[in-house]
């Protein structure tokens, strides 16, 4: 299985353990497990799990075993990374109101090392020879498809030809036998469909007003939010009248500590790339798509944590959306490079796949009588 995709299972399941124990304890109201002067934390059953995961790898092999150990580490690394409030306080404090931004800094910090890990470089001849050699499992394991043979034969043109191993394992890679390609998934088919589509809406004049109205109210929002932590102003409707009223005014500005200046600082920044690339995107797409992802890491690497400072858990949301704009942006920057790519060699771009019209069988002709 594709480290990447298992890196990204990890992370996943870490944050989506953390949120939902969080969203547990606030509906039960905070229950305790245990009774008397015993108290049972979750973070127990963090390390149990991540034990049982690195069992998992000690002890057998395969996709699927990875696949599952990836799981059920991710979920013991959220238990874990849940209680870190009461380790970082004297009074083991499990409500510390800065550890909800210590653990979204923890997750980001994980995301930029996975990313990190996959740019590190091209594989070693001795690495491309160990992923290759992992592909033979897979097919003593199960069948080898036509993809994973090619990218077997792939790792090997990387190694060393020296090797004792390398002309074995090519040799063995040729003549194994190999299922077809599978199908792809309904994600992918999805994934499909929308890029098709959107090669057909690109040059339609309601998309770029479109795309400009979303992010210039997403900016005025992340802005609002963040004049509305540090200097204490909210909105007051009076019948007909609308009006801020600023509470405490003076001394809001004259006590504001500095890490609300450092969040009003980084919401100015990815308010100022995001106009940016709303200004490139009338000259160029790409470009202008690309600074609008510049905007988007802004926001969520360095403007979110002081927010999850100032409103902890509650700024899921505010992280969720940023978080599926950057997701479409960066499939816009993928289907930007492959349409240029598609220009260069002067082939025809996918269109939506149109739905299959149903088959109706025609009427059996009675037979003719025997003459």
């Amino acid at each position: 299985m594709d480290l990447s995709s298992l890196q990204d299972t990890v992370l996943v399941c870490a944050i989506v353990t953390v949120l939902v124990i969080r969203l547990q304890l606030w509906i039960t109201n905070y229950p305790q497990l245990g009774g008397g002067r015993l108290h049972i934390a979750h973070l127990l059953w963090g390390g149990l799990l991540m034990l049982i995961a690195i069992g998992l790898l000690l002890s057998y092999l395969g996709p699927k075993v990875r696949r599952t150990a990836a799981v059920l580490g991710g979920i013991g690394f959220g238990f874990f990374v849940d209680e870190l409030g009461k380790f970082i306080t004297k009074d083991n404090n499990y409500f510390f109101k800065p550890a909800a931004a210590v653990i979204y800094v923890v997750f980001v910090l994980l995301f930029f090392l996975t990313r990190w890990l996959r740019r590190r470089g091209a594989l070693t001849p001795q690495e491309a020879l160990v992923n290759a050699a992992d592909l033979v499992t897979e097919a003593a394991l199960h069948d080898l498809d036509v993809r994973e043979r090619e990218h077997a034969l792939e790792l090997l043109d990387r190694c060393d030809v020296n090797d004792p191993l390398t002309k074995p394992l090519r040799t063995l890679m040729v003549e194994i036998q190999s299922l077809p390609v599978r199908p792809p998934g309904r994600v992918t088919r999805w994934a499909r469909a929308i890029r098709a589509w959107y090669y057909t809406v690109i040059d339609k004049s309601w998309f770029p007003r479109t795309l400009r109205i979303v992010f210039v109210l997403l900016g005025l929002i992340s802005l609002v939010q963040v004049f509305g932590f540090i200097f204490d102003f909210f909105v007051v409707t009076d019948g007909d009248h609308v009006s801020i009223s600023v509470a405490r005014a003076e001394d809001s500005i004259n006590h504001v500590s500095l890490y609300s200046w450092l969040n009003l600082v980084f919401a100015v920044v990815a308010t100022v790339l995001l106009w940016i690339g709303l200004v490139r995107f009338g000259r160029n797409r790409l470009m202008g798509y690309v600074w609008i992802e510049r905007a988007l890491l802004v926001s969520i690497c360095f403007t979110q944590v002081f927010v999850f400072v100032q409103s902890q858990f509650t700024a899921v949301f505010g992280v969720a959306v940023e978080l599926i704009l950057l997701v479409t942006v960066r499939a816009m920057i993928r289907a930007e490079h492959k349409l240029a790519a598609q220009k260069r060699i002067g082939a025809p771009l996918p269109q939506p796949a149109e739905p299959a019209e149903p088959v109706v069988a025609e009427p059996a002709q009675e037979a003719a009588p025997a003459g």
